[in-house]
């Protein structure tokens, strides 16, 4: 990976939060909560709409993330990457109808000899995503390893 890359932010990509893909997250994660599966229960609620799961947030990340994997000047080899990471912090609750702006910074590229002697590469990335009134929604962590060659 290009080490020279640490730093770098990428273009912010913006998600339209709609209340059919909250449905679909929630029933393909088998969620039951009533404020993201039921939109009587959600208008109802002190919310009054049909709110995301808190890992929606891997949903409104994901294209501002792919910024990242089709970055060719970082040269990171794909094939070899597995998931290393994540955490998040969370600030106000993303409803359907919401617009989420999410950005992507490199924070760090590092090495790490493992026990076979090979060197693995680390990329640490973070994400801020904010909705439509500019308030922070997700503050995300993501770590990616990249495999040492044998």
């Amino acid at each position: 990976m290009n080490h020279n890359l640490a730093g770098k932010v990428y273009p912010t990509f913006q998600y339209e939060v709609g209340r059919e893909k909250i449905f679909e997250y929630a029933r393909a994660t088998l969620s039951k909560n009533p404020f993201s599966t039921d939109p009587e229960f959600a208008a109802q609620s002190h919310y009054g709409n049909v709110v995301a799961p808190p890992t929606f947030a891997a949903v409104y990340c994901h294209q501002a993330l792919r910024n990242v994997f089709d970055d060719k000047e970082l040269a990171m080899k794909i094939p070899r990457i597995v998931h290393g990471e994540q955490t998040f912090e969370f600030g106000e609750v993303v409803m359907s109808g919401d617009t989420i702006s999410t950005t992507v910074t490199i924070t760090d590229i590092i090495e790490k000899e493992n026990r076979k002697g090979l060197i693995n590469q680390f990329l640490i990335m973070t994400t801020e995503s904010v909705n439509q009134d500019g308030e922070l929604v997700c503050k995300g962590l993501w770590a990616l390893v990249e495999r040492g060659n044998e």
